[in-house]
């Protein structure tokens, strides 16, 4: 290796990286300019590249707001994809053509530069490699609650960083020599400076504006049963809501505490991106669950929401279960013995309808 080759080596990776971070962010905050005045939202890009040592096969960038994909960008097509036609009218056309050809056209010289000096150490310069950004932020009633870079190379995530501890977690060992370059003050400055202006900053100018999807408010659900061992199961279920900030616990006669053992189904997502969440709550038998309640918080309910418990609980023993079985089988049973019968009756009949036809056998000669 020349002197200083390792020098310039990591000078060009500054340069590359910055250049490319500064449009992958940009291209991160440019397409969230309507806003929803919902309490939690979430911003998603991701930028990836595919090439070899020598070439550059593929780039293509897309970001999501609150779980909806709101632009994309290819090297095939050359141009930024638009996916919410109001995104264009209000960002205006030359300046979309200004970031395409300034922020992503100019980048794949830069690409290529990363791939090629990330796999310096592949002695097959044909391979294909996949490097990958993918950077998150989310905010609640306006705090900044997540900050984070991800850094994946052919599907395998090296680096991450969350804002709020700091420093690079180093995912996989054999790449940590370029740890000291990610942690080196020029690339902290930059990252900190756009992961604020065009992921946080420019997310909280949506929350300002309009919506990118209408707010839902959940639909809740409350019941009990006994269970096989004879305690009884408290059920609370919040369906179909957006965004995806909700608190939900029991109260007993109003009042707030453990009262048994409490479980968490977790936010989960639905099918047309609203969430759900089931709450459930295990008392012993001697209690008899009656005066609890499930108490819902939701940026769409103006105040928390009260559903009581219903009274009556349903019944889970097993003996259910089991006489249904054997009322199911004694029932399959007197259908086959009736179509046996049945079939047994037809049949005597035909025989009686139509008697052999055969021709008595001659008598013998005299």
């Amino acid at each position: 290796m020349r002197p200083g080759s390792h020098i310039l080596g990591t000078m060009k990776y500054h340069r590359r990286w910055s250049s490319l971070s500064l449009a992958w962010l940009l291209f991160l905050g440019v397409f969230v300019f309507r806003q929803t005045w919902a309490v939690h939202h979430r911003h998603i890009g991701q930028l990836s590249a595919v090439g070899t040592t020598h070439s550059l096969l593929e780039v293509s960038a897309i970001t999501f707001l609150d779980d909806v994909e709101v632009a994309s960008y290819n090297k095939e097509h050359k141009q930024i994809i638009v996916k919410i036609p109001w995104i264009s009218k209000a960002l205006g056309d030359n300046y979309l053509t200004q970031m395409t050809d300034d922020l992503l056209l100019n980048q794949e010289q830069d690409l290529q530069g990363t791939i090629e000096f990330v796999a310096c150490d592949d002695t097959n310069h044909n391979r294909n490699h996949t490097a990958q950004v993918l950077a998150e932020c989310e905010i609640d009633n306006n705090i900044t609650v997540k900050s984070q870079i991800h850094l994946i190379w052919d599907g395998v995530e090296y680096f991450k960083i969350d804002e709020e501890v700091g420093h690079w977690e180093n995912i996989n060992p054999k790449v940590k020599k370029y740890q000291p370059i990610l942690e080196s003050s020029f690339w902290t400055t930059l990252r900190k400076r756009y992961m604020k202006l065009y992921c946080v900053d420019l997310m909280r100018k949506v929350v300002e504006y309009s919506s990118i999807r209408d707010n839902v408010g959940p639909e809740v659900a409350v019941s009990q049963h006994v269970s096989t061992e004879g305690s009884i199961i408290l059920s609370c279920i919040a369906t179909g809501f957006y965004p995806r900030s909700i608190l939900m616990h029991w109260e007993k006669n109003g009042k707030l505490r453990i009262w048994g053992n409490e479980s968490s189904s977790g936010t989960l997502p639905n099918m047309d991106s609203t969430f759900y969440l089931k709450i459930t709550l295990e008392l012993s038998s001697e209690d008899s669950g009656a005066g609890y309640s499930c108490v819902v918080e939701h940026s769409e309910l103006k105040t928390p929401a009260i559903y009581s418990v219903p009274g009556k609980p349903t019944m889970e023993k097993s003996w259910v279960l089991e006489l249904g079985i054997v009322l199911t089988i004694i029932l399959l049973l007197s259908c086959a013995g009736a179509f046996i019968i049945w079939k047994k009756r037809k049949t005597g009949q035909l025989e009686r309808s139509f008697p052999s036809s055969t021709p008595p056998a001659p008598s013998s000669l005299q």
